[in-house]
């Protein structure tokens, strides 16, 4: 299925031409990701949080997009996060993990596009749609999307341990979809793991990872799923 129409929607919607004609890459290599793409697939525009892939930033894009924009510059991540109108943008070059802290990943460039979707969390958060409308979806993630089904891409209890915010990502995303389906094996590595969320995680970036589901649509769903589990109850003082 080619998503071109709604991505012209999300271009327009957003403000992104000038972004745009400022990389000055082509269409084929620039992608949505994340929210942006959850838009896309919904057909629904309401997300001021939008993510782009390319395959390399290079200085004299971060440059100008600087003349022009608020912008701060993430050198470590290769990465650049810009305000306008209410929007926040961020631009990212294709990378790859190389060490993991349990919080803070160290990266390095990576030099394709499935090279760069593994190192995302759950399965609808790595699907890619460029600006020709082409989706690249490596690991079932547009049927997860459908099925209101939220899934680690890999082994939940090793992807939780490489970044323990992961797990706090998935227990708010819960809340994306009325009736979430989830698997066993995801929901016990959380609960597994959830004694050493404090350990890795600050309190705040908790606090505020947890109090994203209440903007979403349904936002007991987090709410329930840390009352369920005795051992998920103390995040209940974050919401």
């Amino acid at each position: 299925m080619n998503y071109l129409n709604q991505v012209n929607k999300i271009i327009e919607f957003s403000n992104l031409e000038n972004i745009l004609e400022i990389l000055s890459i082509d269409k084929k290599d620039i992608y949505f990701i994340g929210g942006a793409t959850r838009s896309i697939l919904n057909d629904v525009y309401d997300n001021r949080d939008i993510d782009l892939v390319i395959p390399d930033l290079q200085d004299n894009m971060i440059e100008e997009i600087s003349n022009n924009f608020k912008t701060k510059y993430f050198q470590g991540y290769k990465s650049l996060a810009i305000s306008d109108n209410n929007f926040e943008y961020q631009i990212n070059s294709f990378r790859k993990d190389t060490h993991a802290s349990g919080r803070h990943t160290k990266v390095a460039q990576a030099k394709t596009l499935e090279e760069d979707s593994k190192r995302r969390d759950f399965t609808f958060n790595s699907v890619y749609i460029n600006l020709l409308g082409n989706i690249f979806d490596f690991y079932d993630g547009v049927s997860h999307f459908k099925s209101s089904y939220i899934k680690f891409i890999f082994d939940p209890i090793e992807q939780i341990q490489k970044d323990y915010l992961r797990a706090l990502r998935y227990i708010r995303f819960l809340s994306l979809f009325k009736n979430t389906k989830t698997s066993i094996g995801d929901v016990d590595a959380i609960i597994l793991l959830s004694k050493n969320i404090t350990e890795f995680v600050k309190d705040n970036k908790i606090s505020q990872e947890l109090k994203k589901s209440l903007a979403m649509p349904y936002p007991e769903n987090t709410k329930n799923f840390l009352k369920k589990y005795k051992e998920l109850n103390i995040f209940l003082d974050y919401l």
